[in-house]
């Protein structure tokens, strides 16, 4: 076989393979330009999701007739001119290739002009030759028609998905890239529908309000020449998959895994496994620290200090994660159905609170806090007759240092608060009783409050346990009889290797024989647990970088399981005196809007929600 060069229509074509994907990757590389162009107002227009035609208007700079031109072929940029640009990038592209790639699949028509211009110029591209070029009336600005997208690469158009999947990209990708520039105005019409305004602010946490629902907790930290901002949501609000968590870097919309683990390790034990956080994560970083030419689709970036990015993500997130305290915010949208006529109704009086009758005594007892009789932890627990808990000497709270899975100093983090310190209050609450055998239904504030009885008591218990683990208080639990485990010689070698950090987990473990060794001590919080099968999966981790967060990790879930069996359950009965008690556990808990697992633990209604349920906002 001879080897020759490839005629250009065929390197377009490949080169198209690498830059377009579908519709959603036109609408990205053509909404890129806009903004690079200086573009304020941004329209986008498809029909049957981008598979028949997508049109792209914006009110930028335009091109003259011979930019025109010259912006098909390859590697045709403004915005680079010699290698060391590469180290200092601001614009969104820089490479040369999307118009050249889009117009190789496609068929394409482009009107612009200059603010200085007297007259536009239109040019017709089809399957990547020059159909056309003219002189037209036009406007300030480009647009950029594209229709019958992989006309002439069948094999790759039957790869797209439905118009409805492929506008579902479209939509969510346009409102994501939204966050990159507040200033822009953002218009997304689909077959003549506009599915998609969001005006221009001045902030993007402005702009974050538009994209997302819900109530945020704010993050914000900076950190040695690196600055983190964003917006995340309620661990109990975590979807499957990561599309809703958005990541910028230096006002580039990524896919970034290192920054996707950080936000994710930055909530602790709270999401659960293939869970990820809603909201988004902007990172300001000097440009000579990150490459955003290592992808096609300039989509990732690679960093010159990962794990100092990672430890500074993180830390922002925890700083803000530890501020959950406040309810979160339930909003029902509920449709009433139509009312027919009917005479006036008298206003219902208000219900006026009565008596309530002294609370019943039970195995839960705890007793009514007072500023003089504080309830501890201990106390309460000691209550539900758990033995595991019951071993752990008692511990008094402590302010939670993030020790875990931060490469650096850690407390430098503390003492950092959300933006939106929290001044809700478990204490304030109205108790008013107990709700399908695991809620306690209060008021305040003309608020409707549910607490989860059993969520609220994990984190409580959680607390404590973690609490002694982060002073090295554990207790260890001997066993009666060593605990013999037959291992390889070389995970015997890199076991004992770590004795230091196995003692710190209260575990004790001896040499038997170069292939065996032997368990006689473990921590006592644990004692309920298979924790010999548990030494058998550190004894199988490779020691890497990395290994002391992933072992810690591993028994952080387990302590959170260990808090949850020790915690009231579903059906238990709570008397008043308990809820209160809880209720001050959880005020000297820095975190207590979320139980160990991510699930909340109080959720509040408006008034206006509640009254709506029962048609009276009519």
């Amino acid at each position: 076989m001879k080897i020759k060069v490839l005629p250009d229509v065929v390197i377009n074509q490949i080169a198209a393979g690498e830059v377009v994907e579908r519709p959603a990757s036109v609408v990205r590389e053509l909404v890129d330009n806009a903004v690079d162009a200086g573009a304020a107002d941004i329209f986008v227009a498809v029909e049957s999701g981008g598979h028949t035609r997508i049109r792209v208007r914006d009110n930028g700079c335009g091109m003259s007739r011979d930019e025109a031109l010259l912006a098909f072929e390859r590697h045709a940029t403004s915005k680079v001119t010699k290698i060391d640009d590469l180290h200092t990038l601001t614009t969104m592209g820089f490479r040369g290739e999307a118009l050249a790639s889009i117009a190789a699949v496609s068929k394409i028509k482009m009107m612009t002009r200059t603010k200085d211009g007297n007259i536009g110029t239109l040019v017709l591209f089809k399957g990547g030759k020059l159909v056309d070029v003219q002189s037209c009336p036009w406007n300030e600005g480009t647009e950029i028609e594209i229709e019958h997208l992989f006309f002439n690469t069948p094999a790759r158009r039957k790869f797209l998905k439905s118009p409805r999947s492929e506008l579902a990209r479209i939509r969510t990708w346009v409102a994501h890239s939204s966050l990159t520039r507040p200033g822009v105005r953002y218009r997304l019409v689909s077959d003549g529908d506009e599915i998609l305004n969001l005006p221009a602010v001045a902030t993007i946490a402005e702009r974050g309000a538009q994209v997302f629902s819900g109530d945020l907790m704010t993050v914000c930290l900076n950190e040695g020449g690196l600055s983190v901002e964003g917006k995340l949501g309620h661990p109990g609000e975590a979807l499957s998959d990561a599309t809703g968590l958005v990541v910028l870097v230096n006002g580039r919309l990524i896919s970034d895994k290192l920054i996707m683990r950080a936000v994710r390790d930055g909530y602790d034990s709270m999401l659960k496994d293939r869970e990820f956080p809603v909201g988004y994560i902007a990172i300001s970083i000097p440009p000579e620290h990150v490459d955003v030419n290592v992808h096609p689709q300039k989509s990732e970036v690679r960093f010159s200090h990962p794990d100092q990015v990672f430890a500074v993500v993180r830390g922002a997130v925890l700083a803000a994660i530890r501020g959950i305290r406040r309810p979160m915010v339930v909003a029902p949208v509920i449709q009433p159905a139509p009312v027919m006529s009917a005479p006036p109704r008298e206003e219902a009086p208000r219900m006026i609170a009565r008596p309530v009758p002294p609370p019943v005594v039970s195995r839960f007892d705890w007793p009514i806090p007072t500023p003089s009789q504080p309830v501890s932890v201990a106390q309460a627990t000691e209550t539900i007759g758990s033995v595991a808990v019951r071993q752990v000497a008692p511990v008094e709270f402590a302010p939670f240092q993030p020790s875990f899975f931060v490469h650096e100093d850690s407390s430098r983090y503390v003492g950092v608060k959300s933006v939106e310190a929290p001044s809700f209050k478990f204490s304030d609450l109205r108790y008013i009783g107990q709700l399908l055998g695991c809620y306690l239904v209060c008021e305040l504030n003309e608020k409707l409050v549910v607490v989860d009885m059993h969520a609220a008591h994990e984190r409580v218990n959680y607390n404590k346990l973690r609490s002694a683990r982060s002073k090295h208080a554990l207790a260890v639990q001997k066993l009666l009889l060593p605990e013999e485990i037959r291992l390889t010689e070389e995970q015997v070698a890199a076991l004992l290797e770590q004795g230091e950090l196995l003692k710190e987990l209260a575990f004790e473990v001896e040499e038997v024989n170069p292939s065996t060794i032997a368990v006689s001590g473990i921590p006592a919080v644990l004692s309920h647990l298979n924790c010999v099968a548990l030494v058998k999966e550190i004894a199988a981790e490779p020691v890497s970088q990395g290994w002391r967060e992933r072992l810690e990790e591993r028994i952080d879930h387990i302590t959170a399981r260990l808090a949850c069996h020790a915690s009231v359950r579903s059906g238990d009965s709570i008397n008043r005196a308990e809820a209160y008690a809880l209720f001050q556990q959880l005020d000297e808990a820095d975190i207590a809007g979320a139980c160990p697992h991510g699930r909340p633990v109080v959720a509040e209604f408006a008034r206006d929600s509640v009254e709506r349920w029962f048609g009276r906002d009519r």
